[in-house]
């Protein structure tokens, strides 16, 4: 009879067990499931003929004034790349993001930013600034002032981040903050990685200057991770409907969103 109890006993302390592992796994992996996305859309040029290099970049502004007639009629939030963390706390957020910081960001982009109170931010080649093609002092004062642009570092000089040494790197992101706070009057807090490449030698040097930075299709979302937040492309031959489907996709809770994009690894 002893026996017996002893068994029992140890049995009912081995499921004990069991459940308790099994809370603790849930309690870390539940948050971790439910994750929300937010979305975060990467640009280039606005421009209706393609002006040289990579014809892709160069969205038409008839289909940009499309993207944003979309996100207005769906009541999405638009914010600020400085603004990530609190996209948690917003419904239906997006982040629009436009690297290097071309002139027809204020010719083409900026009208229609007006023209929808839709809010953008650009991140900046800090040497690019006044040069042909790109953005002028005075072009980015007058957006950044519309309270609808925030003009951000894409780096000094556009150079690929993981293949300078300490001293370059940290010059690097030093002058391209000081460039660009000169011009707008407002800190430079937010960073992209040229190319969209980085490692934990970037990271290092570049929380020491920044509070958000932005890769390309990293998949990772959360309101801790501040120095790999995910962007997805958008390109001369995204459609209207391929954007809405990586809209819908980029704002699912991750256990939906992991499964989605593997459905579309496996059937697209």
């Amino acid at each position: 009879m002893n026996r017996f109890r002893a068994r029992r006993k140890k049995k009912r302390y081995r499921l004990i067990a069991v459940l308790v592992v099994v809370v603790l796994a849930a309690g870390v992996l539940l948050p971790y499931c439910l994750e929300p996305g937010i979305p975060v859309l990467m640009y280039h040029c606005v421009s209706e003929a393609p002006r040289g290099g990579d014809e892709n970049l160069y969205c038409r502004p008839a289909q940009i004034e499309e993207e944003l007639v979309y996100l207005n009629k769906n009541s999405y939030t638009t914010l600020f790349a400085t603004e990530y963390e609190q996209a948690y706390s917003v419904s239906k957020p997006v982040i629009l993001t436009f690297d290097d910081g071309y002139e027809d960001n204020y010719t083409e982009l900026f009208p229609l930013l007006k023209e929808y109170n839709v809010k953008a931010t650009i991140f900046v080649v800090s040497s690019y600034v006044d040069t042909e093609g790109y953005l002028s002092s005075a072009q980015i004062r007058e957006m950044v002032d519309s309270g609808l642009v925030s003009v951000q570092s894409h780096t000094s000089g556009h150079v690929e981040l993981t293949g300078l040494g300490k001293e370059e790197l940290q010059e690097e992101l030093r002058r391209s903050c000081a460039e660009l706070a000169k011009i707008t009057g407002r800190n430079v807090t937010a960073i992209s990685y040229p190319g969209g490449y980085y490692n934990s030698d970037v990271i290092e040097e570049v929380e020491r200057y920044f509070t958000y930075a932005y890769a390309i299709d990293t998949n990772k979302y959360s309101k801790s991770n501040h120095y790999e937040i995910s962007r997805g492309g958008v390109f001369r031959n995204t459609t209207l409907e391929a954007f809405e489907k990586a809209i819908k996709t980029y704002s699912q809770r991750r256990i939906c969103r992991e499964y989605l994009l593997l459905m579309d690894k496996i059937f697209g």
